[in-house]
């Protein structure tokens, strides 16, 4: 198939994340040979965690247990595991981790739905953490760990369900994934006002590009699929929503909602461009924001992409007797 139309293009980086994730989930498994660390999981994020990747995408690694594990020894078998992960990065040729691998650090599930929802949710990165297992994640070692924090963490957004069996939507979780999409606007907004920072950079320009991209389809895809699904909404239905990508959740729109598979379409045509784009080598990418008409072209589509997330987000509240919007609104 041509790469270049829609379902090409996604088979193509699908293909190749998926190939590439094979090959990291056996490597991990190697690298964990001999480091007692009962019940962690690991999974990654973004494009790879989308099944988007390209030559060009970095590894992001995130690191939660099911349960506690001996403090005495956990550290210490932690920075075994660490050591030899960054070994793995670089010998599968993956850019290096982020911010000199600062993210490098574990998480219990208890302590994190502790905080749920309280001020240390957001000060010790639990929220993004939870958002980014539920909306954009893939599971690279501790593959059943993985699944039942993913059980865990959907079933303390169901805390009302029995009360509420037959009408149950779950407006805590669709709200928290609104949190999570101001957040990352804000996030954005500090970083490119900081006085320091090159006007001329297009490093921030990049961002802001797959902002309205990429991100945006990450959390919108799932407001809207959780929208358009019928009542009661199970907490199983999230379950295997998060599983698949944010393109297929998509895809369970117009398959819920036949009336948006027309604008559907047409969201997944725009986001195959946007694939392209950010398939060209970094070089190239920034030397196309770095092209004063080239940016102002990228973003007018990156504009008209949003305004098209928020027309179906809109007839999926007319389906909801305006329910969807209030909620994430009011």
């Amino acid at each position: 198939m041509d790469s270049t139309s829609p379902s090409g293009t996604f088979t193509t980086r699908h293909d190749f994340a998926l190939g590439k994730l094979t090959t990291l989930h056996a490597e991990v498994a190697k690298a964990a040979e001999g480091v007692e660390l009962q019940g962690l999981s690991i999974f990654t994020v973004g494009s790879y965690g989308r099944l988007e990747a390209s030559d060009q995408s970095d590894i992001d690694l995130f690191f939660i247990y099911e349960r506690a594990s001996p403090k005495e020894t956990r550290r210490t078998n932690e920075l075994k595991l660490f050591g030899r992960l960054i070994d793995v990065v670089e010998s599968m040729s993956f850019p290096a981790l982020s911010n000199d691998a600062q993210y490098l650090e574990s998480h219990v599930i208890e302590d994190v739905l502790q905080s749920l929802g309280s001020p240390s949710d957001d000060a010790r990165n639990f929220f993004t953490m939870r958002m980014l297992l539920l909306l954009e994640s893939r599971s690279v070692y501790g593959d059943e760990s993985y699944a039942r924090v993913i059980k865990e963490i959907v079933d303390s957004y169901y805390r009302d369900y029995p009360s509420h069996e037959q009408s149950f939507r779950p407006w805590f979780l669709l709200n928290d994934i609104m949190r999570f999409w101001k957040t990352l606007l804000l996030n954005y907004e500090h970083k490119r006002n900081r006085p320091q920072d090159n006007l001329d950079d297009p490093k921030p320009r990049v961002k802001n590009f797959k902002l309205k991209f990429s991100r945006a389809t990450t959390c919108f895809a799932t407001i809207c699929a959780i929208g358009s699904s019928p009542t009661p909404v199970r907490a199983e239905d999230i379950q295997r929503m998060v599983s698949i990508t944010p393109r297929e959740r998509l895809s369970l729109v117009a398959a819920n909602a036949p009336h948006t598979a027309e604008l559907v379409a047409d969201i997944l045509n725009d986001y195959s461009w946007f694939l392209e784009q950010t398939a060209l080598p970094t070089e190239q990418l920034e030397a196309m924001f770095s092209n004063s008409e080239n940016k102002r072209a990228a973003f007018k589509r990156g504009d008209d992409y949003g305004k098209k997330l928020y027309e179906l987000l809109k007839l999926i509240d007319t389906d909801s007797g305006g329910q969807l919007i209030r909620a994430l609104v009011i």
